[in-house]
């Protein structure tokens, strides 16, 4: 593309760039004025109707308090004077004064009268014989009556003013009560709307509905709503009246600012042409002149040519000529030094991991047949930096890489800083005799004391170390083996170096990362399974329950023990999501098994984490509502050393638990140091005592007599007690003979998947 043609191109970008920043950053800076003005006049309609409501309560009280200290109406409520509605209570009364109801209570709240009309229909209609009740709590749940009130009745939501009833004087006693209202309905609100020139609307709420003061909202891009709210004084429900409008002041900003926006446009083009048609004659002309000596230079690949200067005036085109030909004569020179910085690490002034990629494909590229890449880290490197700051820290990366260059330079190696603490080192057709040395002097020479600005403090680094072309023919792969053999060597005890051909194929680092990548996945890919192990009755000899046990069946390794996966996985904060299904898939089954009266209650383990996430209850509530399995056939397996360090935490969430009525089981019971404390602290339903207490009995006399002793303490207590690590017929002679403890293991069934368990559940 011509010169020409990209400053046209750059003119016009630079301008729509321009053009587009000022609209981007400064529309909303405009907009932001005209919403708020916008909201401001909505809310100063919300106020209007509110004032016209509250001028109508207190026009209405105002009647209401001339009526009631009328004479007439004073004998009416005493039944002295019959003749008062024919008189009185005429259509033209509840018209002029804008009523639909009037009603006249006697001293004992009862009904003297009480006369409805239909301001619309102009008509007089019959109110509830009990319309009247609507208004009764109001004179015991406020001292002061005379008042307008806002009250929801069966025909809607009514403004009703209620005055005590006097003779004109005030001589005397009130004879009763007058009630005056009017129906606030769409038909009233549509009225007040009609004052204001605004479309406005009536719904009631749900009672629940939390809502406070005038509310604006933008409902769209053109149209926004205001929201008024009103309460009955007795808090049984809640009425919007709303309205939707334009947004004014909003759209005809937005209108400007299109318009704004189109005259920048033209404005900007017409700039862009006069700028180019100057630049053409002025500058681009003379700059393509220079641009083609230029070309010819390169293409001569000619440093000592240098550009003609012509015949010009001299002015800035003049000097740049000079400039390029000072620059011709100095870029070599400035291309080694440039390419030095890029390749180079600012704080240590070693190669960076750029270069070094660079130096291991040139010397790939070669032909070198053996080369060694040692990667290690400083130890407890963040501690440092933690306490004593990161510009210690970074001293001390210097003056360790200050350590270990003089001993790679002596081996033509190249040490190179990766990024952090994390150092990488390679090393040219060694044998493993000197790389041997080479690691040992290393670690010699970094484990010295340090004198790091005003502190003193020491140093070590664990090596991992791969081969090419053994352990990998690319980067990545020795750079990942030399890594995996750096975490071995800091797991030997730090200061330590490790051959990644050393390490056996069940590495625990590479187990680890297999079996945390695996597990990300297990749930989705539908990989775990809940076996089931049965739970007998010590009397009867008859299965009562069945204990929900997670298996994880992977799709290469086989079954794997959850005793392996579950800490890592509650480690990766995936027991949350894992227990979830579990207590899902549990009760399912149980339920099924349940309408077929196979079993009697399940029993669930709950991991520590669980204990701490909100969700598990929430869950639990879906499920005691979805199935009829009932809450006390639900058993939650609480491990004792779960306990030690969450006390706070577990029972708090026992209490949760025993809300529902479900079941709490103390697992492993008597293997902590404080089993008899959980059972005062705990809500505990359920013992379940450990296999190691049951093996040797009853051959071992010490261990049946501390059982015998567990079984006794329970029994006082009256708790539930499940045996695990049932092996003999010996054992349940032994237990049974002593106590009524519900038994589990082996000597009755492994644990097994549900259609196994049913089977034997159907023979049974």
């Amino acid at each position: 593309m011509k010169l020409k043609a990209k400053t046209l191109l750059v003119l016009w970008v630079t301008t729509a760039v321009f053009i587009a920043l000022i609209y981007i950053v400064f529309r909303p800076i405009m907009l932001e004025d005209s919403i708020e003005l916008d909201r401001s006049s909505a809310l100063k309609n919300l106020e209007r109707i509110n004032n016209i409501l509250i001028g109508q309560m207190e026009s209405l009280n105002r009647t209401n308090r001339d009526w009631s200290v009328w004479d007439d109406t004073y004998l009416f409520i005493k039944h002295e004077y019959p003749a008062y509605p024919d008189v009185n209570l005429q259509g033209d009364t509840f018209e002029n004064n804008i009523l639909n109801f009037m009603i006249y209570l006697d001293r004992n709240n009862e009904v003297v009268d009480q006369r409805g009309y239909d301001l619309e229909k102009r008509i007089n209609v019959d109110l509830d014989p009990n319309f009247h009740s609507n208004f009764l709590p109001l004179f015991q749940s406020s001292n002061q009556i005379d008042d307008t009130f806002l009250i929801s009745t069966s025909y809607g939501l009514t403004m009703t003013s209620l005055q005590s009833v006097y003779k004109s004087s005030g001589d005397g006693p009130s004879a009763g009560t007058l009630i005056m209202g009017r129906f606030i309905n769409q038909r009233s609100i549509t009225k007040i709307g009609e004052r204001l020139s605004l479309s406005l609307s009536l719904n009631q709420l749900d009672s629940g509905v939390d809502q406070a003061g005038p509310i604006v909202d933008n409902i769209s891009e053109s149209e926004l709503k205001g929201s008024l709210f009103l309460e009955d004084h007795l808090e049984e429900a809640i009425y919007e009246i709303s309205y939707t409008d334009e947004r004014e002041f909003y759209l005809q900003k937005k209108e400007d600012i299109s318009r704004l926006l189109g005259y920048l446009i033209i404005i900007g083009m017409v700039l862009t042409f006069l700028v180019i048609f100057f630049l053409n004659r002025f500058i681009l002309t003379r700059v393509e002149k220079l641009s083609l000596q230029l070309n010819k230079i390169q293409q001569s690949k000619n440093l000592q040519t240098r550009v003609s200067l012509g015949n010009g005036s001299k002015d800035e085109i003049t000097a740049l000529s000079y400039s390029i030909n000072e620059m011709l004569s100095s870029l070599e020179d400035k291309q080694n030094e440039i390419t030095k910085l890029a390749y180079s690490d600012q704080l240590t002034l070693l190669p960076n991991r750029y270069l070094f990629r660079k130096e291991f494909e040139r010397y790939k590229k070669e032909g070198q047949e053996k080369m060694s890449l040692l990667f290690f880290d400083i130890n407890d490197f963040k501690r440092v930096n933690d306490l004593l700051g990161h510009n210690i820290g970074d001293s001390l990366i210097k003056e360790v890489s200050g350590r270990v260059l003089p001993i790679i330079k002596e081996q033509d190696g190249l040490l190179a800083r990766y990024g952090g603490d994390e150092f990488v080192i390679l090393i040219i057709n060694k044998d493993m005799a000197t790389i041997r040395t080479i690691i040992e002097t290393i670690l010699h020479e970094v484990d010295k004391e340090y004198r790091v600005g005003p502190f003193k403090t020491f140093a070590t680094v664990s090596i991992g170390v791969s081969n090419y072309p053994q352990d990998g023919e690319t980067l990545e792969e020795l750079l990942q083996k030399a890594d995996i053999a750096m975490y071995e060597a800091k797991k030997s005890g730090r200061n330590q170096y490790i051959y990644y051909e050393d390490l056996t194929s069940a590495s625990s680092y590479r187990d680890l990362l297999e079996l945390e990548n695996d597990l990300n996945f297990a749930l989705q890919n539908k990989e775990f399974e809940l076996y089931y192990q049965p739970i007998y009755s010590g009397s009867e000899r008859e299965m009562v329950g069945v204990e929900a046990l997670l298996r994880w069946n992977h799709p290469t390794n086989g079954q794997i023990s959850p005793t392996r996966f579950v800490p890592v996985a509650e480690e990766m904060g995936l027991m949350p999501s894992i227990g979830l299904w579990i207590l899902e898939a549990a009760i399912d089954q149980a339920n099924k098994w349940y309408q077929k009266g196979l079993i009697g209650f399940v029993s669930i383990n709950i991991s520590k984490t669980q204990m701490k996430d909100s969700s598990f209850i929430d869950k639990l509530d879906q499920l005691i509502k979805k199935y009829p399995f009932m809450p006390p056939m639900i058993h939650f397996e609480i491990t004792e050393s779960d306990i030690t360090h969450y006390v706070r935490e577990v029972v708090a969430f026992a209490k949760e638990l025993k809300k529902r009525k479900v079941k709490i089981a103390l697992d492993d019971f008597g293997v902590g140091t404080s089993s008899l404390l959980y059972l005062k602290e705990l809500p505990i339903d359920v013992i379940k005592i450990d296999r190691n207490f049951i093996k040797n009995v009853p051959e071992d006399h010490y261990d049946s007599v501390l059982l015998a002793g567990i079984l006794k303490i329970t029994k006082e207590l009256n708790l539930e007690v499940i045996i695990e690590g049932i092996e003999s017929p010996e054992q349940i002679e032994y237990i049974t003979s002593r106590s009524d403890a519900k038994l589990q293991g082996y000597y009755f069934s492994k644990p097994k998947p549900a259609y196994e368990l049913e089977k034997t559940l159907r023979l049974e």
